[in-house]
């Protein structure tokens, strides 16, 4: 028999052998301070559903992790990212985490995961009202957002307080999609032994090894990379507003909601959902996500400043959702983060003001302002 037209096959499962067996530690090594700057605006995989570079990031003094969905995503010149950086007297830099569908549990198992990391750690938290809806968090997005390596390294945090981790495994144990049950039910009920982990030490190391590799060679680019800055660095907040006025001004002449021109054509061609009557439910699980969210980080000792941002309510009122409605929801977000030991920036009294809001959800050029204004107030506070 030939060896030749098999030797392909022999040296791939020799180099995946080779793969399994070598330590992660090999692998993490390669994630260095240049990586996390790339990773700081990249949004990628990597940094949501992974630990290590957030690990690298908190070890780091360099950064303000900001946590939000997918309003940190969009392409504004106004976003901080951009706006931060183009900034003179800024101490550090902000760095992004979060993207559609992160909603409370999303962001809690994320935070969680990095628990001895947080005390005395600031950052600034995107609580975002269309979370709030009939059903919370779907199986979908638990399925897409939330991963085995960070439950994991969140259920192995030693000063992880027992009664906050049998209050993940209850609320993880409502998912069918959720793996090791039979871990989470004996968490659930108390009874955790010191040697048992939701992922076996092989299946840990593996998954990190992927995801360092991934996090040093992103497939993706940052989707604010080419955005490039409309403000000078010396410009006051004053000067930055009337630029957000004008900007907005510019790209919302079709319609008379502020709605960005853009975003309003895919609204008339039925290519964005008109009815949002799921939303602002005052009964959503998702408050309860976010007091497991709020509890996680005030026991942390994290330095969190809760940004409670506005809904477009000229286009909610139009489509049916009144401000009463809204603002109930408003108001028992920043009671429920205040409740358990929170601050909030409640931009609530801004829903009506226009060109905040950039579309019919997702904040924008003036409110992006208010937010980065308010974070670098917070960033330097003592």
């Amino acid at each position: 028999m030939k060896l030749k037209p098999f030797i392909p096959i022999i040296l791939s499962l020799v180099l995946f052998g080779i793969f399994l067996v070598l330590p992660a530690s090999w692998f993490t090594g390669l994630i260095n301070s240049k990586t996390i700057a790339t990773q700081s605006v990249a949004l990628t995989d990597q940094v949501l559903k992974g630990t290590l570079v957030q690990d690298k990031m908190y070890q780091s003094d360099a950064y303000y992790p900001i946590y939000g969905s997918s309003e940190l995503e969009k392409d504004d010149p106004f976003n901080p990212a951009i706006l931060l950086n183009n900034r003179n007297q800024v101490s550090k830099k902000p760095f992004l985490i979060g993207t559609g569908g992160s909603t409370d549990l999303v962001n809690a198992v994320e935070l969680g995961s990095q628990y001895r990391n947080l005390k005395g750690k600031k950052m600034a938290f995107i609580v975002s009202p269309q979370w709030f809806t009939k059903n919370g968090l779907t199986q979908d997005n638990f399925k897409a957002r939330i991963s085995k390596v960070q439950l994991n390294q969140l259920f192995n945090q030693e000063q992880l307080s027992p009664e906050l981790k049998q209050r993940y495994a209850k609320r993880l144990l409502q998912f069918k999609d959720v793996e090791n049950r039979s871990y989470l039910e004996k968490v659930a009920q108390g009874k955790t032994q010191e040697d048992k982990s939701y992922l076996s030490n092989f299946k840990d190391e593996q998954l990190k090894k992927i995801e360092a590799i991934k996090a040093v060679y992103p497939l993706r680019k940052s989707p604010v990379s080419h955005v490039d800055p409309v403000t000078s660095k010396n410009d006051s907040w004053d000067d930055v507003m009337t630029e957000a006025e004008i900007y907005g001004a510019k790209h919302t002449k079709t319609n008379e909601f502020g709605i960005r021109d853009e975003y309003w054509d895919l609204i008339k061609k039925h290519k964005r959902k008109i009815n949002r009557n799921h939303e602002f439910r005052e009964n959503s699980p998702e408050f309860k996500d976010l007091e497991l969210l709020v509890d996680t980080l005030r026991e942390a000792g994290a330095d969190v400043d809760y940004i409670i941002i506005p809904s477009n309510g000229k286009w909610y009122d139009h489509i049916g959702i009144d401000k009463d409605r809204r603002q109930n929801i408003y108001k028992k977000i920043d009671k429920t983060i205040v409740d358990h030991g929170g601050q909030t920036y409640d931009m609530s009294d801004k829903d009506y003001e226009p060109y905040v809001v950039s579309d019919a959800v997702h904040i924008g050029w003036k409110g992006w302002v208010y937010i980065t204004k308010n974070i670098n107030e917070h960033m330097h506070q003592k």
